[in-house]
């Protein structure tokens, strides 16, 4: 049953909302309103800096790491109304103010048997997203020997860390006794970058955080075509009447990109300049029900994969009388050179094909910079 990606596939936009947990009824109402049928939700936590009076009255801050709830949705929306959804969840949400979230589009190929909503929505007024941005995904053994990449980027002052659980499988299943020695349990970063900084401040992640070690961890950065960044960094005391972070997004805002804050100067990277050589690599990511999961990523890594980082989410599905229905999924992640694809797309495909629930998804997105320790 070979498949040919440029027929099966359909060209669409993966919308991703991050939000404080306490948005979710509004957030479930409002994608229901706009027709979204359905949705993948998925835990995590967003971490930032909290800014505390030092002991005995002593001058300065002490900087410590505090997590906050939050949720990730990811949604599949035809290419042509992408902007206007971004735009309506800006404004209903009022994503503007720090601390409320961040959301960004991602153009992908995508293979399913789920037909796409019919979202229609009124053109944007004024287009006050930015259009240079990368992400940044890390995957990092939860007790490797790397350091805690989310401190890391805080520190450097790299971004918002947003952070979610999952499993490594693969390799570690394939070294017997050995891979007790190796912890499954795996920490997926994602951090939104300017695209002009983002060979640099990987660069950064990796020296500062000690990802050049063994088990360091693993990078890599995939498009953005268009987003709102949270820029609340930092929380608790501040001694000022507004953050250096606020006064960043503000000047985001006014200037309407990220350019005047170039960090690396001589490292062009943006996302116009990039050609298909430069992205090497994909990332390929399958959603399907609880305990099918496994069948997958066997197939993937017959057809050459060398493994996947899997996590748990939950589908929701909000029209024809579902209410809110939630279904345990599973999503893995795999990142693989661009000359496996089709060979890992076909596999997972007809893995697809037998399985017993048939909502299902394939997505396939252009990746480079791809980093880890066993490449050097």
């Amino acid at each position: 049953m070979k498949i040919d990606l440029a027929s099966a596939g359909r060209e669409m936009t993966r919308i991703t909302l991050i939000a404080h947990q306490g948005l979710n009824t509004l957030i479930v109402e409002l994608l229901t309103s706009m027709g979204v049928d359905s949705l993948i939700v998925e835990n995590a936590r967003c971490v930032r800096q909290k800014m505390n009076s030092r002991f005995w009255g002593f001058p300065g801050l002490n900087a410590e790491l505090s997590d906050a709830a939050t949720e990730i949705y990811r949604l599949s929306v035809c290419r042509d109304a992408a902007p206007g959804i971004l735009e309506k969840l800006i404004d209903r949400l009022d994503l503007r103010i720090p601390g409320r979230g961040a959301v960004y589009a991602q153009d992908l190929l995508e293979i399913t048997n789920l037909q796409p909503a019919e979202i229609k929505l009124e053109a944007a007024g004024s287009d006050s997203l930015l259009h240079d941005l990368s992400l940044i995904t890390g995957i990092q053994t939860k007790s490797g020997s790397g350091e805690n990449l989310p401190g890391v980027a805080l520190k450097l002052g790299v971004g918002v860390p947003v952070v979610s659980l999952g499993i490594g499988t693969g390799i570690r299943d394939r070294l017997g006794l050995l891979r007790i020695t190796i912890s499954p349990e795996k920490e997926l970063v994602f951090l939104m970058v300017p695209s002009h900084d983002a060979d640099g401040l990987q660069r950064l992640l990796i020296e500062e955080g000690h990802l050049d070690r063994p088990g360091g961890g693993f990078l890599y950065q995939t498009p953005i075509r268009a987003g709102m960044v949270d820029p609340l960094i930092r929380i608790g005391r501040q001694e000022h009447a507004a953050s250096i972070e606020q006064i960043i997004a503000a000047i985001d805002d006014l200037k309407k990109g990220t350019a005047w804050r170039k960090r690396f100067f001589g490292m062009e990277s943006t996302s116009e300049n990039r050609n298909e050589t430069t992205f090497s690599h994909r990332e390929i990511s399958f959603f399907c029900h609880e305990g099918e999961g496994d069948s997958f990523v066997h197939a993937a890594m017959q057809a050459g994969a060398e493994g996947a980082t899997m996590s748990r989410v939950r589908a929701l599905y909000l029209q024809d009388g579902a209410d809110g229905r939630s279904v345990p999924f599973e999503h893995g992640i795999l990142c693989v050179s661009a000359a496996l694809e089709n060979d890992i797309m076909q596999a997972l495909y007809e893995v697809a094909a037998k399985v017993e629930n048939q909502d299902w998804i394939l997505q396939s997105l252009v990746a480079s910079s791809v980093f880890s320790h066993k490449r050097n």
